[in-house]
């Protein structure tokens, strides 16, 4: 009989317990609501280059003085990727009142100028002009519809713009000297795709189509041109646009 009473109450000793812990723990919470030891006071960011912390902050809808426990971080992560800038973005709390913000930034690498300067990167997603890459070593394409319809953030599908970008990423293999060439990239509906080094350079005709192998024939043939001393600059016009031949005026 003794032995039933003691297993009858160690269940209820063992319910109680843990109510009485549930209790505490609901009652900290309460506490700590109160005290606004739960709240945001510091919202750290990284990753970001091209936008300062504030927009990132301000983008992501997140303010100081919000509850930890209230915060949407999902809601928060698509506000922050709906920004053109930002590819993909993460957000984490650390408590007791700290955010984390953790973004990757698109990064562009050629300006394009339709009825504004525009940036691009390697997947052809359209950005607005940076403001904290330096524009100045970037190509820049021109000579494309300047009502050329697009939304900034997104990858435009023109397939002269998709050109021109595989065109750019094919370039990057090259070295300097044979890059600088493409500082201006120009479309032409009747010649196709032209570069130029600065005015002081010759026009070169790349031509509509086999960019990539013709862009290896102007490699050699400018290589040539450095072992032989010729300079580049006695040319009028550099053209590729026949048949794999170089053909130059001076």
């Amino acid at each position: 009989m003794v032995l039933e009473q003691t297993k009858r109450k160690f269940p209820l000793n063992k319910f109680m317990t843990v109510l009485v812990c549930f209790l505490l723990f609901i009652l900290a919470l309460i506490y700590c609501r109160y005290q606004q030891v739960f709240t945001v006071k510091q919202i750290m960011v990284y990753g970001q280059h091209e936008l300062s912390d504030k927009q990132v902050i301000h983008a992501s809808g997140i303010k100081r003085g919000s509850k930890m426990f209230d915060l949407n971080l999902a809601d928060g992560i698509d506000r922050l990727i709906a920004e053109p800038y930002i590819f993909n973005a993460y957000i984490s709390r650390q408590f007791p009142d700290m955010i984390n913000i953790h973004i990757i930034e698109r990064q562009p690498i050629v300006m394009i100028r339709l009825k504004e300067d525009y940036a691009l990167d390697a997947f052809a997603t359209m950005l607005p002009r940076p403001l904290n890459y330096s524009t100045a070593s970037m190509p820049i394409i021109t000579g494309v519809d300047p009502d050329l319809p697009f939304e900034t953030g997104k990858p435009t599908f023109h397939p002269d713009i998709k050109y021109a970008i595989n065109f750019v990423n094919y370039i990057q293999r090259f070295n300097d000297e044979i890059t600088s060439y493409c500082s201006h990239i120009t479309w032409s509906e009747d010649k196709g795709w032209i570069i130029q080094k600065d005015k002081d350079y010759p026009l070169i005709y790349i031509g509509k189509k086999d960019l990539e192998k013709r862009f290896d024939i102007l490699d050699a043939f400018i290589s040539k041109m450095q072992k032989e001393d010729i300079d580049m600059r006695d040319f009028k016009y550099v053209s590729l646009r026949f048949n794999g031949q170089v053909i130059v005026r001076d």
